[in-house]
């Protein structure tokens, strides 16, 4: 699955162009007076700006695809940067997910969105100097739901995906390295922050094997076949 188009909202607008623009580097594709649009790899990101505050101590999350080798080579680029979020007791801010064959960097921006990068090592290695060319891709977005099965059930029906490695009633990743929905229990904490995991708007096109569209609560969820631009 490719995550090829995500909207989210901001109460930060300025601040967030800022950042995705001028310190992770992505070229603005487009902007009026509500929302601007990024590219990173082959996936849109467009923030809009939102009527309501967003919360102070939760947000969204998602990760952006690292080639499978430079993961320690990110931590470089990064570190002058972000602040990293260390997992509990860890010295380097690189967390290994063995189960995954991945390895991942963790920060927030500037609305404390927990972001992160992944590297895969079963994606295609780079030999280029690492820079925000190499975020080749949306990896990853989180879901807060009620009811973790029964939604990560409706992704993989509507979208035709897998289960993802291993799953627990709290969590539940649907997709595959390409992409993945991260479908969490609502105010689970997001590693490795304790902060809780709120539902946020959000619009999302992907290319999957199955075709459809999926609005629950505050997400909606479309395939490029029968999806709009977000």
């Amino acid at each position: 699955m490719k995550i090829t188009a995500l909207e989210l909202k901001t109460s930060q607008p300025e601040e967030q162009k800022a950042f995705y623009t001028q310190l992770l580097g992505f070229p603005l594709l487009s902007e009026d007076d509500e929302s601007f649009s990024v590219q990173a790899g082959y996936s849109t990101l467009t923030i809009r700006t939102a009527e309501a505050e967003a919360p102070k101590n939760g947000g969204y999350h998602l990760a952006f695809h690292v080639p499978g080798n430079r993961i320690m080579e990110a931590a470089s680029w990064l570190r002058d940067r972000v602040a990293f979020l260390h997992a509990p007791g860890a010295a380097s801010p690189v967390v290994e997910h063995e189960s995954w064959r991945a390895n991942a960097l963790y920060f927030y921006d500037p609305e404390f969105n927990l972001l992160e990068f992944i590297a895969h090592r079963t994606t295609p290695p780079s030999s280029t100097t690492f820079g925000s060319a190499q975020l080749t891709g949306i990896a990853e977005v989180g879901l807060p739901v009620t009811d973790v099965a029964g939604f990560a059930q409706e992704l993989r029906e509507r979208f035709d995906l897998p289960r993802w490695k291993s799953t627990t009633a709290l969590f539940e990743a649907v997709g595959d390295a390409e992409g993945l929905f991260i479908v969490v229990q609502e105010q689970r904490p997001w590693f490795p922050t304790q902060n809780p995991a709120l539902p946020m708007p959000l619009r999302m096109q992907v290319q999957a094997p199955g075709s459809g569209r999926i609005a629950h609560g505050p997400f909606v969820i479309e395939t490029e076949r029968t999806g709009r631009q977000v």
